[in-house]
């Protein structure tokens, strides 16, 4: 075997060997997972998100489960009942629109049940941005409660591997008046209870895990 032969086929070896041992696609830490796991804990605040005008909770958690497991959860309003402890009552599927919405009928108990609010929110499809986050967006039916206005955002990621970035914010208008600080409380809670619940019924233990993605 000549000198040009041996050469090319020791290239060939090396660049198979090169093929085997580094993977296609590398791993990338998912910056919003990164940086709750580093927290160790759900990160929570109030905020008046983009385009918005109300002061929403927000809450945001890291869960160690594939994003489909995270959106059958998200997606089974009929189960809200069994998300935030002790706050919303009753979750009920009462329509369904053409366009593939879906009407939800909702009790809701505040400052420790001293209230109960009702109201029919109807989810949108849920709908993918073009950074393949998913979205689905709740809003209350004008009329169909005893509160001015309601709504409530899930945003969802996967993070890599078997982890999912959950995100929701959430807004209720009361008919009756309250200090804003009572009402930022309130929906920074639930916010906060809500992704936990989430988060703690699809993995194998509370709280944040170590981030492995």
């Amino acid at each position: 075997m000549d000198t040009a032969s041996i050469r090319s086929l020791a290239i060939g070896f090396a660049l198979g060997a090169l093929s085997v041992a580094v993977p296609a696609h590398a791993d990338v830490s998912d910056a919003d997972a990164a940086r709750i796991a580093s927290a160790g804990h759900t990160l929570e605040w109030n905020w008046t998100p983009p385009g918005r005008s109300d002061r929403f909770g927000h809450g945001e958690t890291l869960i160690h489960a594939p994003i489909e497991a995270v959106r059958r959860v998200v997606l089974d309003f009929s189960k809200y009942k069994d998300l935030p402890p002790n706050s919303i009552k009753t979750s009920r599927v009462v329509g369904h629109a053409a366009d593939g919405s879906t009407d939800v009928y909702f009790q809701i108990g505040v400052l420790n049940d001293i209230l109960t609010f009702w109201n029919v929110t109807r989810f949108a499809p849920l709908r993918r941005a073009a950074d393949g986050v998913e979205i689905v967006e709740g809003r209350m039916l004008p009329g169909k409660g005893n509160i001015d206005d309601a709504a409530l955002v899930w945003t969802m990621h996967s993070a890599g591997g078997d982890w999912t970035v959950l995100k929701f914010d959430v807004v209720l208008r009361p008919s009756l008046p309250a200090p804003q600080s009572v009402i930022d409380h309130e929906l920074r809670e639930s916010a906060r209870n809500t992704v936990d619940s989430v988060r703690d019924q699809l993995q194998s233990a509370k709280g944040i895990l170590p981030y492995t993605g």
